[in-house]
């Protein structure tokens, strides 16, 4: 026997090493289940969710057959959902008006020199969509950057026009106004924002409008395309180009494409993943939108194999999948199924998410819910991305540098924007920016199969988890949403601080804003803590949802008393008396009314008279954010006075900026951002009264 194992200290250490070695893996930070996590990491293919982004995104020339029956993408996903073994695989046609195609498109440059420039053989992104048929042989001319200054001087009526910007305001200006036969422009979103990786080769999307004329046609140039016909005109030589356009409109129908897990229970819910199918006709986009649609597929693919082979249980909740034309897709299919308005529990929009981040200069950003529809889905979603950062996930083709990602602010624009209405919390999933977004080079080649992977396994794991889940799972999620709703409150109080100068003109009011602030984000985390029910709803469940909720009581009651010695700080260096947060003789005549809706959501009561709203909004005047005029309407829901959704919506969007790119879409409080003033409210929801949509009733002081 070897001495080592004489030794006394060793023979005391063997008890424990046996123990190491049986003891079972100590928790880790997921809320999620390794036994859920490993099997779908296991299963998911970044590869094979790519190789659905190579088929989908390639240019092609569009058949006219698929108007009148199906597109190409609709076809390959119904086949493809059916074959992965999901069920209820269908199309719902929703008829749409007309839409542009183009059957044949030719640019070429006819003096100095011949040369084709632009056809659809090559890119079709460099036809602009909506252009007439034309066959015109004219004179280029320059006009800059189409402003009325750009044109004196300058014969255009039927010449063709080179300008420095977008064919679209030049058409306009140009073609409509003053008679030229059709323009050719430039950029791109890489190549306007001169963004580090941006091909000179590249073409934007871009589009013209002929009009009741239905005359005149665009074409879009590279960067390189543009220098060179710019340098022949500054040499003086004469530049005669030739343009061919034969384009019709086809009688269009939206293509909905839906499939379905189906859960044990229909009465438990259901969790639906959406991704729009249909970016562009004529040009697909591979990060935008074919990478979402891929994911969702491959999701699909995934959890089915896996609870048919048993490595998963089956679930309860049914996961269903939608693809469909951009936001109109998802409206049209929720105003046919409006059962669907409460049984959808949570959604996730894929909406560009696997774009390589070496090649494209992006990350992942996650769009969570607006403060109207607080939700445990941000905190789960926040959890996973955290395991998938502390997990290594790479795939055999795709990159291994880190998860780069962030949690960002409600921002609109597309198909999760539809749900939140109705108080269905919706999340996206968004590669941005994008030096490649809407433009010819948006390719596969800029997908990276890992971040496919990635983000696949995050939502993944989260609908899962929820379709099965009880209340063990709500019990553990509300731990995470008080201790998330912890953080948001030190937060904004912390930011808020910021509004509070030594300004005597504002000081007073600055306060007051700055308690309203902490007042929302205590209701943002106390909703989020006391939306677990919707998962499970036992006494147990609701016992510690009341003692997490005490807790962020505390913790408001703390942060605000921290503002107010904050302001009494101030007000004596201002040389000010400090004053009690009170209401002015406006705000207590609007705590006294409370609006209440008229319809659902996605009745169609509702859908008539939501269109007739702008009809009823003020002309002139300040008018509020779009963001907060959604929000208005989000918060009406027969409990809160005007007064309360003014200060909801105040504390949402006052003094805050959250849409922009110079903070990274980062929940950012300064003094320097406008505050959302109660007028603006006050006549967004009169309008809503006026287009039948609420009613506001009045109640006892």
């Amino acid at each position: 026997m070897p001495k080592s194992l004489l030794n006394p200290l060793f023979r005391c250490a063997v008890p424990f090493l046996l123990l190491a070695l049986i003891a079972p893996a100590a928790a880790d930070r997921s809320l999620v289940p390794a036994s859920i996590r490993d099997a779908i990491l296991n299963e998911f293919s970044g590869e094979l969710a790519l190789r659905h982004v190579e088929i989908l995104s390639v240019d092609r020339n569009r058949q006219a057959g698929e108007y009148e029956d199906r597109f190409m993408e609709t076809a390959y996903m119904t086949r493809m959902a059916g074959e992965y073994g999901l069920s209820d695989v269908k199309v719902d046609f929703f008829p749409s008006g007309e839409i542009w195609d183009a059957e044949e498109a030719e640019l070429w440059l006819v003096e100095p020199v011949k040369k084709k420039l632009a056809g659809l053989e090559i890119i079709p992104e460099a036809l602009a969509s909506g252009s007439a048929s034309a066959d015109v042989q004219a004179e280029l001319v320059y006009v800059g950057a189409a402003r009325d200054q750009d044109f004196e001087g300058k014969e255009v009526a039927g010449k063709i026009l080179l300008t420095s910007g977008s064919p679209t305001g030049a058409f306009n200006a140009g073609v409509l106004k003053r008679g030229a036969a059709g323009v050719l422009g430039t950029g791109s979103p890489g190549a306007s924002l001169d963004a580090p990786g941006y091909s000179r080769e590249q073409i934007g999307w871009h589009s013209v409008s002929p009009g009741e004329r239905k005359q005149g046609f665009g074409f879009v140039l590279s960067r390189r395309q543009f220098d060179e016909l710019r340098n022949l005109l500054d040499r003086g030589q004469k530049v005669v180009l030739r343009a061919v356009v034969k384009s019709r409109m086809y009688p269009y129908k939206m293509n909905v494409v839906s499939a379905a897990i189906p859960g044990s229970d229909p009465e438990a819910g259901e969790l639906l993943y959406v991704a729009h199918l249909f970016e562009r006709i004529p040009t697909p986009g591979a990060n935008d939108n074919c990478s979402g649609v891929a994911n969702a597929l491959e999701i699909g693919r995934t959890l089915a194999k896996l609870i048919r082979k048993g490595d998963l249980p089956p679930p309860q909740r049914t996961i269903r999948f939608l693809w469909v034309p951009e936001i109109s897709g998802s409206r049209e299919f929720m105003y046919k199924y409006p059962e669907l308005e409460d049984r959808l529990m949570a959604v996730i929009n894929f909406d560009m998410t696997g774009a390589d981040p070496k090649t494209t200069d992006t990350y992942l950003r996650m769009k969570m819910t607006p403060d109207s529809v607080p939700s445990y889905l941000n905190d789960l979603i926040a959890n996973l991305l955290l395991t998938a950062d502390q997990t290594s996930i790479a795939t055999q083709w795709g990159g291994s540098g880190p998860f780069n990602y962030r949690l960002c602010p409600y921002i609109a624009g597309s198909d999760h924007t539809v749900f939140l209405p109705a108080g269905i919390p919706a999340m996206q999933f968004n590669y941005w920016p994008d030096n490649f977004y809407h433009s010819s080079e948006d390719r596969s080649r800029h997908v990276d199969p890992t971040e496919l992977k990635r983000t696949g396994f995050v939502s993944a794991a989260a609908f899962y988890w929820l379709a099965v889940a009880g209340g063990a799972e709500a019990k553990a999620l509300a731990w995470e949403c008080s201790a998330n709703g912890e953080k948001w409150l030190a937060e904004v109080s912390r930011q808020s601080a910021r509004l509070l100068t030594a300004k005597p003109e504002v000081l007073h009011e600055r306060h007051k804003a700055a308690q309203v602030k902490v007042d929302a984000a205590f209701e943002r985390a106390r909703r989020t803590v006391e939306s677990v029910r919707g998962i499970a709803a036992g006494p147990d469940v609701s016992a510690l949802v009341r003692q997490l909720i005490a807790g962020l009581q505390q913790s408001r009651d703390t942060h605000k008393a921290n503002l107010e010695y904050l302001y009494r700080e101030k007000c004596s260096e201002a040389g000010v008396e400090p004053r009690a947060v009170a209401l002015t003789e406006e705000e207590q005549k609007y705590a006294r009314l409370v609006p209440r809706r008229l319809h659902r959501i996605f009745s169609q009561d509702y859908r008539a008279k939501s269109a007739r709203l702008s009809e009823h909004l003020p002309r002139e005047g300040a008018r509020l954010p779009a963001l907060a005029a959604s929000e208005v309407a989000g918060f009406v829901d027969g409990k809160r006075s005007i007064l309360d959704i003014y200060n909801a919506v105040r504390a949402e969007y006052g003094h805050v900026n959250t849409s922009s790119n110079d903070f990274k879409f980062a929940y950012v409080v300064t003094a320097d951002t406008p505050d959302i003033e109660l007028k603006p409210v006050v006549d967004y929801l009169t309008a809503m009264e006026k287009a039948g949509l609420i009613a506001i009733d009045g109640v006892r002081s």
